[in-house]
């Protein structure tokens, strides 16, 4: 295969380093069921899920960003080339999707659950532009990130070829910031017509649907066009932007903790600011922990570990793991030091099937994959 069609993402300590604590947040969110949280530890549950949902969306903007612009830039951008990488993308992640969709299908049919709207799911369109169903709930972030890219893709194609003589370092720029406007107009839309004043609803009808939420990948998105062209002032500036991501997050937990904006007093926060300004926090951390370095070789190691079974993780942990977990043992009666030993066998268990997953089943298609595509470039 050309140089042309194999540009990739260097790996990063600290960028594994913040995978790892994306999806240690989304575990430790999904405790909750276990200890059926309330008061303190149950809105850091909530938090801790919320913060590492967006710690994914953003950092894979940012890494997949960064390798579509530098694709873009090639003198000529066809259709294959766009399509060369959707399919690059997809086939990295939907063979384990779509086994995980039937395996938890066959687990929800079995304790007498609907399935209804499944095939929505095979085509990421569970949650496109409707809230999405109790079957697979945590799917939800895979269809933001990936339509994302999808529509940024052929929108750069086409664009690219209706103004064959402008700047390609503008046009990119062009059609992420335009798509990021688009989503906030429809945001927009459904604030002016929403009367939602409840926060878990939100998350459902707001947070988690693609049309409002394709922003937040986008963000990283430009974030990843500023970095290709602007590295060395970005990585000298490090600590500029890291003092900018606290402050803009102190900047939400004033909004709410101090002038206490909820959906029935401040809809337009919620529903307009605070999840471009979440994703926009997360992106001041990126040229810092690109400058990070592992402590030492172990924990190097342990890192990458984590990071390869972490679509595994994701896929798993909740839906298919926890949810047999919970049905098979019954906690209600446990103490606290109980469900402490429960906790800790499921996280176990969580690792270990991801494992098994990663190792049998993601890895020797991903290998199969490259292979095939080296094949098809020669």
């Amino acid at each position: 295969m050309n140089e042309r069609k194999q540009i990739g993402a260097k790996r990063f300590f600290g960028l594994d380093f913040l995978r790892v604590l994306a999806v240690s947040m989304i575990l430790f969110s999904h405790t909750s069921w276990i200890y059926n949280s309330n008061g303190v530890l149950g809105k850091l549950q909530d938090m801790s899920g919320f913060l590492g949902i967006e710690l994914f969306i953003v950092l894979s903007g940012f890494l997949i960003g960064g390798m579509l612009y530098k694709q873009f830039l090639h003198e000529e951008y066809t259709l294959k080339d766009g399509s060369l990488f959707i399919y690059r993308r997809l086939m990295r992640l939907l063979p384990s999707y779509y086994l995980v969709i039937i395996i938890n299908a066959v687990v929800f049919t079995a304790y007498g659950f609907s399935i209804a709207g499944i095939w929505k799911y095979f085509l990421l369109l569970q949650n496109f532009a409707s809230p999405v169903s109790p079957f697979f709930p945590e799917s939800w972030s895979l269809p933001v990130k990936e339509m994302g890219y999808i529509f940024a893709v052929f929108l750069l194609f086409f664009i690219s070829h209706v103004f064959v003589k402008t700047s390609k370092r503008f046009l990119f720029l062009s059609v992420i910031i335009g798509l990021i406007a688009v989503v906030f107009l429809l945001k927009m839309y459904y604030n002016i017509h929403s009367t939602n004043v409840d926060l878990k609803l939100w998350s459902f009808q707001v947070r988690s649907v693609v049309v409002y939420r394709m922003d937040s990948v986008l963000i990283g998105v430009l974030f990843g066009y500023f970095y290709q062209n602007y590295k060395d002032f970005m990585l000298s500036k490090r600590w500029l932007f890291v003092a900018s991501g606290i402050l803009l997050f102190l900047m939400l937990i004033i909004c709410i903790v101090l002038f206490r904006f909820t959906l029935s007093n401040a809809g337009w926060f919620w529903n307009l600011i605070c999840l471009p300004t979440v994703s926009l926090a997360i992106c001041m951390f990126i040229p810092f922990l690109l400058n990070l370095e592992s402590p030492s070789e172990s924990i190097g190691n342990g890192i990458r570990f984590i990071c390869k079974i972490s679509y595994s993780v994701y896929l798993l942990h909740y839906s298919f793991i926890l949810f047999l977990l919970k049905n098979f043992i019954d906690t209600s009666n446990y103490n606290i030091w109980q469900l402490n030993i429960f906790t800790l066998f499921y996280l176990l268990v969580t690792v270990g099937v991801s494992y098994l997953l990663y190792n049998y089943f993601e890895k020797p298609i991903n290998e199969y994959r490259h292979k095939k595509l080296k094949l098809d470039g020669n």
